[in-house]
């Protein structure tokens, strides 16, 4: 798997504290525009540090249908890499 830069990378979701809890349909509204911007960069997987930017973007892909987009926070991915274990066999681990 390789890094790419997401336009508008720095664009919040709206759950890095509780605005998504607060205001939840401008917060929908911004994690929906993250998620479009992660589907034109054409991601394979999303990785965030923020379990709660997480949430937010899975979320935006439940709601256009597409939870088969992997979805990892950033230690999973680096006890992965320590492991030496794949993309593919890190998504298997999950389904078991």
């Amino acid at each position: 798997m390789r890094a790419i830069e997401v336009e508008e990378a720095n664009l919040c979701c709206g759950s890095a504290g509780v605005y998504n809890l607060l205001n939840p349909e401008p917060a929908a509204q911004l994690g929906d525009r993250k998620v479009e911007k992660l589907l034109a960069a054409k991601a394979e997987a999303v990785i965030s540090a923020n379990p709660g930017c997480l949430l937010q973007l899975m979320s935006g892909l439940r709601r256009r249908g597409l939870q088969t987009i992997p979805t990892f926070h950033m230690v999973e991915l680096l006890d992965a890499s320590i492991r030496n274990v794949s993309l593919d066999a890190l998504r298997k681990e999950r389904t078991m």
